[in-house]
C-alpha cells in the first residue's frame, strides 16, 4: 500500500518556515543596531498644527529623535505638551531650547533643537523622576503671526483715533482755525510796515537801554565827586562865616562911626554867607537823595520814578 504525500501541506510548511526565518533575521538585524532614547518634555505656547506623532526631532538639522505624543497640558490647557524621544548621547543642555519649524512648502512640522553652549550641564530628569523639560521659543511663523496681529491692532486703534479726530465737530473747528489763521496772516501782511517799524524801534530802545545801563556806574561816580565838592564848599562857607563873625566882634571895639558901618556890612555879608551855606546844604541833600534813588532804581533814568504804593482804601 503506497503512502500518499500531501503537497499542499508540504508547501505550506515550507512557506511558514521561510517566513519565520526571514522574521528572525530581521529581528536579529534590528537588535544589533538598536538606538536608546531618553524622554523629554517641551511645552509650546502656540499652535502645533502640522506636528504629528513620529515627526522628526532635529538638532542643528540632524535627526536625533522623534515626537512620541501630543496633548494639552493638564496644568495649563493654553499650552501644548509634547513628549520627545531623543537619542541617548545627544547634547541636550540646560540652555538648549526647542523651536517649531516647517519643512519647505509641505507644511510638515518638526521640532528643531538649538542652543546648548559647550560646558553647560546636560539637562537631567526632575527629582520626582519626570522627564527633563526643554524650554521653547516662538517659531518664526508664530512671531510673524504675532507681529501681524499687533500691527493690525495698532491700525485699528489708529483708524479709531482718526475717525474721532475727523468727526463733524472737529472738522468745523479745524475750518474755524484755518479761517482765523488766514485772517491773522492777512492782518500781518497789511501791517508789515508797522511791524518792521516796531521791530526797529525796539532794537533802538534796547541799544539805548544798554548804553544807559553802561553809563550808570560813571554817573554814580560823578555824583559822589559832586557831593564831595559840595561838602567841601559847605565847610569852607561855614569857616568863612566864622571868620566874618570874629571880625565883626573886633570891629565892635573900634571907633563908633567907622565900626558901625563896617559892622553893618559884615552883618550883611554874614547873612549872605549863611544863606549860601544853607542852599549848598540843601543841594547836597538833594544830590544824596538822587544818588540813593538811582542806586535802588537804576531804570528811573529811563522809565522815571516808580509809582508810590496805594494808600489805605485806594
Amino acid at each position: 500500500m503506497e503512502t500518499k504525500v500531501n503537497y499542499v501541506l508540504v508547501g505550506l510548511f515550507v512557506l511558514v518556515l521561510t517566513a519565520a526565518a526571514i522574521v528572525a533575521g530581521l529581528w536579529l538585524a534590528s537588535d544589533l543596531g538598536v538606538t536608546r532614547y531618553r524622554p523629554y518634555l517641551a511645552y509650546f505656547h502656540e499652535s502645533v498644527a502640522g506636528l504629528n506623532p513620529s515627526a522628526a526631532v532635529k538638532y542643528r538639522g540632524v535627526d536625533v529623535g522623534l515626537v512620541r505624543a501630543l496633548s494639552l497640558d493638564p496644568a495649563d490647557p493654553t499650552r501644548v505638551q509634547v513628549r520627545l524621544d531623543i537619542a541617548d548621547g545627544t547634547p541636550v543642555r540646560t540652555d538648549t531650547y526647542a523651536i517649531l519649524k516647517f519643512q519647505g512648502l509641505t507644511g510638515i512640522a518638526f521640532v528643531e533643537l538649538e542652543g546648548g553652549a559647550h560646558g553647560r550641564p546636560l539637562a537631567s530628569p526632575l527629582p520626582d523622576g519626570s522627564p527633563a523639560v526643554i524650554p521653547t521659543r516662538p517659531s518664526p511663523a508664530g512671531r510673524l503671526d504675532e507681529a501681524v496681529s499687533r500691527a493690525a491692532a495698532r491700525i485699528d486703534q489708529l483708524g479709531a483715533r482718526l475717525a474721532a479726530v475727523l468727526d463733524q465737530e472737529n472738522i468745523q473747528a479745524l475750518h474755524h482755525i484755518l479761517a482765523n489763521l488766514e485772517e491773522v496772516t492777512a492782518t500781518l501782511a497789511r501791517n508789515r510796515e508797522n511791524l518792521d517799524r516796531l521791530l526797529t524801534e525796539t532794537a533802538r530802545f534796547s541799544r539805548d537801554l544798554a548804553a544807559a545801563g553802561e553809563s550808570l556806574p560813571q554817573l554814580g561816580r560823578q555824583l559822589n565827586r559832586l557831593l564831595t565838592d559840595y561838602d567841601r564848599l559847605a565847610a569852607q562857607l561855614i569857616q568863612a562865616a566864622t571868620v566874618v563873625t570874629r571880625l565883626g566882634r573886633q570891629l565892635e571895639r573900634t571907633s563908633a562911626a567907622t565900626g558901625r558901618d563896617l559892622h553893618q556890612a559884615l552883618l550883611t555879608l554874614e547873612a549872605e554867607i549863611q544863606r549860601l551855606s544853607l542852599e549848598v546844604g540843601a543841594s547836597a541833600r538833594e544830590l544824596r537823595r538822587l544818588s540813593r534813588r538811582l542806586s535802588q532804581h537804576p531804570n528811573a533814568l529811563i522809565y522815571g520814578s516808580p509809582q508810590p504804593p496805594p494808600g489805605p482804601g485806594e
